[in-house]
């Protein structure tokens, strides 16, 4: 039987699958004769709910088994299903068999001893396919082309479809000078596009700041290491009541201490978010008093490729304008939902000596808004089509949008003021 049906078939079964996984440990216990507590009542009520699944797995597994058109072997089977199950939980989750986890425990090794050269693109998964969130500026990746929202159909020739993402990130990662062609899927005519990415030592790009029909536009690609020091030194010449433009879009790099920083020089000291799992150490952060440096109207730009910590710093500097009346209406988001990525992943071990990736904790800012896996609407939502072939481009819609609206936000600041 051949791996693509495998995997058609895998999918029907995810959702009860995730079932099978989770709960055959649990003890089937019923309610005591002559007990008729809510607690007692509701605990059978979740059970019978829980239960009936697993159910209708047995009843699909039975059925495929016995009806499907070809012989059916049971462990790429289920091995299709819990991936799949871990797709539908997660767009980052993934699940590892047994007998790929040397590999995988290989591939990470060289990743953290920087043996090999990591392409700087951040990936997730979508209908079976690598997804570019985003593809880090100053990174191989980038050079190549690559960009936000662009699905990897083939690496190498290889087609990544139901690829381990492990695997993924290990054929685009190599040796200084090394070439990986990528086939990829883009919403733009031609929708399929190739992309040679080469190879080579990089290091993220810093903030920098521009003029853009007479409104300063501050554009931070990632919260790498120093991010909010050199946001700093860029934004503390300015008058502290000037209007700026925050740009977060394609940015999913980075570290949540970095952002939580960086957003501290414009928000009120006080709590700005914390990270919570059920079995890893929670963390907070805090805007420290006396590190804000700018109190003027922001519009902040986000897009389909802002994650991580850029969700953490546009979410946080959005709530800081309920802290007091006067921040009212100086705060926007303008542009695409963003990617819903604030959460960390952990590598589980199973029994089976395979293991799961998963998210193990989310980040939520200080107001309750967990970042995944949702991501964050903007105020004022920009469509951005690509042109017909043959048409000329209608320009930075989002970034147009975003200059109108403040000009406006200023006027009306400078008239309140």
């Amino acid at each position: 039987m051949s791996k693509s049906r495998l995997f058609g078939v895998a999918a029907s079964v995810t959702l009860v699958t995730s079932l099978f996984m989770v709960l055959p440990h649990l003890g089937a216990q019923e309610e005591e004769p002559g007990t008729k507590s809510k607690e007692a009542k509701a605990e059978k009520e979740g059970k019978d709910g829980l239960y009936r699944p697993l159910g209708l797995f047995t009843e699909v597994l039975t059925l495929i088994r016995s009806n499907y058109v070809e012989p059916v072997e049971m462990k790429p089977l289920l091995s299709g299903a819990f991936s799949g199950m871990t797709e539908a939980m997660d767009p980052f989750a993934e699940y590892i068999p047994a007998d790929q986890m040397a590999a995988f425990r290989a591939a990470e090794s060289a990743r953290k001893k920087g043996e090999v050269v990591d392409p700087g693109v951040i990936l997730a998964r979508r209908f079976g396919y690598p997804l570019v969130v985003s593809a880090v500026a100053g990174g191989p990746a980038a050079a190549a082309g690559l960009e936000s929202d662009d699905l990897i159909e083939k690496i190498g020739g290889k087609t990544v479809r139901q690829m381990p993402m492990w695997e993924v990130q290990s054929l685009l990662s190599g040796k200084p000078g090394m070439k990986v062609e990528l086939l990829v899927v883009r919403e733009a005519k031609p929708r399929h596009r190739t992309f040679t990415i080469t190879l080579h030592s990089w290091t993220p790009e810093g903030p920098k700041t521009e003029r853009t029909s007479g409104e300063t536009v501050i554009r931070i690609p990632d919260f790498a290491p120093g991010t909010a020091a050199a946001l700093k030194s860029l934004i503390s010449p300015f008058d502290r009541t000037k209007p700026l433009i925050v740009d977060l879009r394609g940015n999913a790099f980075g570290s949540y201490d970095e952002a939580a920083k960086a957003v501290g020089l414009f928000v009120p000291a006080g709590p700005i978010g914390e990270l919570k799992g059920r079995k890893v150490e929670g963390k907070k952060w805090a805007a420290a008093e006396g590190e804000r440096i700018h109190e003027s109207p922001v519009v902040v730009l986000v897009d389909s490729g802002t994650g991580g910590p850029a969700e953490l710093f546009a979410a946080v500097i959005r709530e800081s304008e309920k802290a007091t009346a006067k921040d009212q209406k100086k705060i926007r988001l303008v542009g695409e939902p963003t990617f819903g990525a604030g959460s960390v992943l952990e590598v589980v071990p199973l029994s089976s000596g395979g293991a799961l990736k998963l998210s193990v904790a989310k980040v939520h800012t200080a107001g309750g808004r967990a970042l995944s896996p949702k991501g964050l609407e903007p105020d004022d939502r920009v469509y951005v089509m690509p042109p017909e072939e043959g048409q000329p481009s209608p320009g930075d819609l989002i970034l147009q949008r975003g200059v109108k609206l403040l000009a406006e936000m200023a006027a009306r600041y400078k008239t309140a003021s």
